[in-house]
C-alpha cells in the first residue's frame, strides 16, 4: 500500500455527502449503484474529458507475416490497456540491412474507416500483397495495417490511455490527487439522473469545475518538468 493512498471507497463516501445520500442500505446510494456511476464516469467520461500527464503511455508490440488481414485488436496484442482514440503517434521500425540497425519511420494513423478504406479497398483480403505497412486505421477495438507485413516488425504507439473500471470499493485509486476530481464527476451524473433541482446540480457542477481545475493545475505543473516525447 503507499503512503497516502486514497482508495474507491474514499470516493464513495465523499459522493455520499456530495449528493446528500449518506444511507448505505438505500439502494438508490448502495455501495454497488455509486460504483456503477463512478465506473461510467472513468471509462467513458473522464478519458475524453481530461488528458493527464500519467495517463501518457507508450504500447509496443510486433507484427508479422502469419497475420495474413493486417488486423489487431490490443487483445491480439496482449495489451493491458488501449488507447482513447485521439492524440495518438505511431512508430514502426526499419531494419537496414547493410548497417545492420534499425531506425523508425513514422506511420500516419486513420481514425475514419471510410477515408482508410478509399484508398486501400474493401473486402480484399484474398488479393493483399505483403511488403511494408504504411498506413494504419485505429478504429473502435482493432487495428487495420496497409500493406499486411511481410516480416516482422516493432510498432510503437504514443498517446493516452484509456481508463479501466474500478472492481470494488477496495480498490486502490492510482493518483490520490484524482480523489475528489473523481468524486464530483460521478456526482454529476448521478444528480442527473436523479433529476435533483436545478440549484442543487449548479451546487455540483461548479464544486466539479474547481475540482477539474486543481487536477489540471496538478498535471500542468508535472508536464512543465517533463522531457517531450520520443521523436524517432
Amino acid at each position: 500500500m503507499a503512503i497516502g493512498a486514497r482508495f474507491v471507497s474514499d470516493v464513495l463516501r465523499i459522493m455520499r455527502i456530495v449528493i446528500g445520500r449518506r444511507n448505505e442500505n438505500d439502494p438508490d446510494s448502495s455501495d454497488e449503484t455509486l460504483l456503477s456511476y463512478l465506473n461510467d464516469f472513468v471509462s467513458l467520461t473522464m478519458s475524453d474529458d481530461v488528458k493527464l500527464f500519467e495517463q501518457f503511455g507508450t504500447l509496443s508490440f510486433t507484427i508479422d507475416e502469419t497475420n495474413t488481414t493486417g488486423v489487431y485488436t490490443f487483445n491480439d496484442l496482449g495489451a493491458e490497456f488501449d488507447f482513447v482514440n485521439i492524440s495518438l503517434e505511431c512508430y514502426i521500425s526499419l531494419l537496414d540491412p547493410v548497417n545492420n540497425s534499425v531506425s523508425w519511420n513514422f506511420l500516419p494513423i486513420y481514425q475514419d474507416p471510410g477515408e482508410f478504406f478509399a484508398i486501400w479497398g474493401i473486402n480484399n483480403d484474398e488479393i493483399l500483397i505483403p511488403g511494408y505497412p504504411t498506413n494504419l486505421l485505429y478504429y473502435g477495438n482493432e487495428l487495420t495495417f496497409r500493406t499486411i507485413p511481410n516480416t516482422s516488425y516493432l510498432v510503437k504507439i504514443y498517446g493516452y490511455k484509456k481508463n479501466n473500471d474500478y472492481p470494488d470499493a477496495d480498490t486502490e485509486i492510482q493518483f490520490d490527487y484524482w480523489l475528489r476530481y473523481l468524486a464530483y464527476g460521478a456526482a454529476v451524473n448521478y444528480a442527473q439522473d436523479f433529476r435533483y433541482d436545478s440549484e442543487d446540480k449548479q451546487k455540483i457542477d461548479r464544486g466539479f469545475a474547481r475540482e477539474r481545475k486543481l487536477m489540471l493545475t496538478h498535471t500542468h505543473n508535472q508536464i512543465k518538468q517533463s522531457r517531450a516525447a520520443p521523436r524517432f
